[in-house]
């Protein structure tokens, strides 16, 4: 995904070079007060008017992705997304209340902020309808409800949360051009299918991969240090031979297996070897830093904390997949309920 033409090239810049002052967004500008938003992603902050978002929409955010990170640019998941292992992630908003200038997001099992909105609504459509036909039309809508004061808060009945029970052709049809048809459902399934078929397993293997390699990398460990304790133990009893002692303590310093190693591997889908093949093949070839593609450095800087560091990551993305998922769930059934809704004021309209 490309960058919207807006949006300039991604800048890692942080602060001013001249004035030291630390810089936001797309525009690299101090934060003076303008209404900004928090970027899921990468953490950084962004002006809504950099982003031409209306300031009206500051409480319908839900989860919101900057540019770069929505064209894979940044983001904690950025080397999964280029991988193909995750897809790029989408601003999520809330759904607004029904009335045209209320940028108010809607209560919990509703169309409307509150209320007062839903009486709102029901009385401009009242006073909009022209002929006995609509007044006809609404006042069977408010029949099913039971109650006027009812009919603000149509969505929220228990019917709208059941499977539609489809009765005729023509049922069908509506159903299928309204619900089956829908576009925004459509997608919010099949980002919820790729997380709970595909992203979110991959990354629990890989953290289950992971543990099993760390565990052989412990056996390992062990294995060394018995070694080690094995040699010192000889070097102890050689003490005893006064004539022999300075040339039995060099040579076994000399072959004195390393207490601890690097242990990283680019790769857990598999153990390199036996715990007993592995510290063979290193005790055989001492001069080499790596052994069946395990880095064996006694101090290795380029691969510090590198076993924290992956676990973390792993977490970190298995967490934010399943807030992800949990969202989808929401929204998914937000929209089932708005589409069904739709579907029974159709019928209504139709006389069925």
């Amino acid at each position: 995904m490309s960058l919207p033409q807006w949006c300039p090239p991604y800048s890692s810049l942080k602060k001013n070079p001249t004035t030291g002052e630390d810089v936001y967004c797309i525009c690299k500008k101090p934060d003076y007060g303008e209404l900004m938003v928090g970027c899921d992603g990468c953490d950084e902050w962004f002006h809504f008017a950099c982003l031409h978002i209306p300031d009206q929409f500051k409480d319908l955010v839900f989860s919101f992705f900057c540019p770069y990170c929505q064209a894979g640019i940044t983001g904690k998941n950025k080397d999964a997304i280029i991988n193909g292992e995750m897809s790029l992630p989408k601003t999520l908003w809330k759904k607004k209340c029904r009335i045209s200038d209320c940028y108010k997001p809607c209560s919990q099992d509703s169309k409307y902020c509150s209320e007062e909105h839903g009486r709102e609504f029901v009385n401009d459509i009242w006073t909009r309808l022209k002929t006995d036909e609509d007044r006809a039309v609404i006042k069977e809508m408010v029949e099913q409800t039971g109650h006027i004061d009812k009919f603000k808060m149509f969505g929220q009945l228990d019917f709208i949360n059941n499977n539609v029970a489809i009765k005729t052709d023509d049922e069908r049809e509506i159903f299928d051009q309204i619900v089956v048809r829908d576009t925004t459902l459509k997608s919010l399934e099949n980002d919820l299918r790729e997380i709970q078929e595909i992203t979110l397993p991959s990354f629990k293997k890989k953290l289950e991969l992971l543990e099993v390699y760390l565990g052989w990398l412990d056996n390992v460990y062990d294995k060394i240090r018995k070694l080690s304790d094995d040699v010192a133990s000889s070097v102890e009893g050689g003490k005893m031979d006064i004539k022999g002692t300075k040339k039995k303590k060099k040579n076994c310093g000399k072959n004195r297996t390393r207490r601890n190693i690097c242990g990283y591997c680019s790769t857990y889908e598999r153990l390199p070897c036996t715990v007993e093949e592995f510290v063979k093949e290193m005790r055989e070839n001492e001069e080499t830093t790596t052994v069946y593609g395990v880095c064996t450095k006694w101090k290795c800087n380029r691969h510090l904390d590198w076993v924290s560091t992956n676990q973390e990551l792993y977490l970190q993305q298995i967490d934010s997949l399943e807030s992800m998922q949990e969202r989808l769930h929401h929204l998914i059934q937000a929209r089932k309920k708005q589409l069904n809704i739709q579907y029974y004021e159709q019928l209504l309209r139709n006389g069925s």
